[in-house]
């Protein structure tokens, strides 16, 4: 599984953007075009070890063994794209504390 890409990305609702991450000025701009990349609202763990993650309206799943980056303020970010006409979303990078 390429390390950027999420196939499996479950949407409970979609906004048409994402915040802004004038908040966070830490993004890698490889993951961030100025409106991709938000904290978390919720985090759930699954047995299966993915994580169910939510964030302004949108669930996503990141699966087990992804890629995590280290979150700089210890939470959980996301940064996601809309694809295939807006009616998808992928993950493009997230990031996570050591407690989580």
């Amino acid at each position: 599984m390429h390390r950027r890409l999420v196939s499996s990305v479950v949407l409970a609702g979609l906004s048409t953007a994402l915040p802004g991450a004038h908040a966070h000025e830490w993004y890698p701009i490889e993951c961030c075009g100025g409106k991709d990349c938000t904290a978390a609202d919720t985090v759930i763990r699954r047995e299966d070890g993915s994580y169910l993650v939510t964030a302004h309206g949108m669930s996503l799943v990141i699966p087990e063994g992804y890629y995590w980056r280290p979150s700089p303020d210890g939470q959980v970010h996301v940064c996601v794209r809309h694809v295939g006409g807006g009616v998808g979303l992928m993950v493009v990078c997230a990031f996570r504390g050591s407690g989580v």
